[in-house]
Order: structure tokens, then sequence, then C-alpha cells
């Protein structure tokens, strides 16, 4: 039998609560905000879980902290961001495919104001926008190369105005900007209870 391979380690490997693996640290309950039961919440993945793991190895209490990986490992060749062999974050579906949120909602909240623009040239242009010069591009998840140039508006006056613009990836919006500098208070948990 050869070396097993990453999805059939994953499936074998059991999560820690969360809770005990902050108690590990010293760390209480009290200080944990918890985006599930065994999930807490920026590098290569295989690299910051092999460093974790060293650093407990040699008796250091250690965590790692990870970013929601793009879309794009997740379905390209590569097939994921979870890392790999006994070096991997599990569930591997949870970390590829959702994580936080993070990246859904700067997705919608950077096409909402695409739209704003969209809409703001429809309704006139009182700003005096010029159309050939907008450099505020939609964008997504998936680094889908037929969406990089796009025209929009085709179709009747109401579907707005026909321009060139484009898809960027989410990961390079200037509102994942905003969030990554953004103080703690003002990016907060977004699995809390309003």
């Amino acid at each position: 039998m050869g070396f097993p391979s990453d999805l059939e380690i994953a499936r074998k490997a059991t999560a820690k609560p969360l809770t005990d693996i902050a108690a590990q640290m010293g760390i209480g309950s009290e200080f944990l905000e918890p985006y599930g039961k065994s999930l807490a919440k920026i590098s290569k993945t295989t690299t910051t879980v092999g460093l974790g793991q060293a650093m407990k190895h040699i008796g250091k209490k250690a965590t790692i902290s990870l970013r929601q990986p793009s879309m794009g490992p997740t379905f390209g060749i590569k097939g994921g961001a979870a890392g790999g062999g006994y070096s991997q974050v599990i569930p591997m579906e949870l970390l590829n495919l959702h994580l936080t949120g993070d990246f859904h909602a700067v997705t919608a909240a950077h096409n909402l104001l695409s739209a704003m623009v969209d809409n703001h040239l429809h309704q006139g242009n009182e700003l005096d926008l010029d159309i050939d010069n907008i450099t505020w591009r939609r964008v997504m998840d998936v680094n889908d190369r037929s969406l990089r140039n796009v025209i929009i508006g085709l179709g009747t006056k109401e579907d707005g105005v026909v321009r060139q613009t484009g898809f960027d990836i989410t990961a390079a919006s200037e509102v994942m900007a905003i969030l990554a500098q953004a103080p703690q208070h003002l990016a907060p948990n977004p699995m809390h209870d309003t």
C-alpha cells in the first residue's frame, strides 16, 4: 500500500474542539471568538501547518492563522488550499469552500458599489464620470479568463450604459484591502448574533 492521499488522511483525522486547542495554549474560552466548533480565524498552508506541528513537536505552544483561500486553487489543478499530507487543515471542504464567509461578503459589497456606479451612469451621470476611464471593475472569487474584459449594458436602453469593463478576483478588491487593514472593532465576527 502506497502513501495515502491528502483526502484519505483528512478523512481519518479527527478535529479537536477549538476550546481544547486553546486550553493547550493557556487561552481561556472567554477569549475565543470561534467560527464554528473546530475553526478559528495569511501564508502558504502546508508550511504554516508544518511549522505549527514542528513547534508542538519540540514542546512549544503554537497555533497558526490562515486566510480564506481563493476559489482558483480549489477548482484548479491543485485541488484546494488546505495543505497536504500530514500538514493539512481539516475539514478541507470548510476551508476551501467558505471558511468565514469574508470573500462572499467582500464580493457582494464590492459589486454593490459597481452597480451603484453603473446606475449613476444610467440615471444621467450627474458627476460627469468618463465612461472610458472608470477603473472600478466587478469582482468574483474565480479567475475566469473570459470575464477579464467584458462589454456591459447591451440590450435595451433600460439595460444600462454600454461600456467596457471587466472582472478582477475578489482578493484584489479595494474592499478586501480595506477589510484587511481595518481595526478589529471595525471588522467584527460575522457569525455573531446581531
